[in-house]
């Protein structure tokens, strides 16, 4: 049997298998950086959003695999949805997280 078939039968808290964290992704650069950098700038300054800064990954703690890979939003946005993300860890099963939060399969 091994950790997945372990901890996804498991009643213990996801976040003894699971952990989250955000990853700030990388800056294009040449045109796509210009692009990059306009599209942030308009979106920011008319409250239509800007690009993600980063995206948000949960992996398991004893493989180091990813099990979630999602953009995260805007920093405001990435801090609340790790603090979400985090909450439920904490207070769902592994079975449950997935099935709530989907995975990389």
């Amino acid at each position: 049997m091994d950790s997945h078939d372990h901890d996804s039968d498991s009643t213990e808290p996801a976040s003894l298998h699971l952990t989250a964290e955000l990853r700030a992704r990388e800056t294009p650069s040449g045109i796509r950086g210009v692009v990059h950098t306009v599209a942030y700038l308009v979106g920011t300054s008319l409250s239509l959003g800007s690009p993600s800064v980063a995206d948000i990954i949960v992996v398991r703690t004893a493989t180091g695999n990813e099990v979630l890979r999602s953009s995260a939003g805007d920093l405001i946005e990435a801090d609340n949805l790790l603090q979400q993300i985090q909450l439920d860890l904490e207070t769902m099963t592994v079975s449950e997280f997935l099935a709530e939060w989907g995975h990389i399969s």
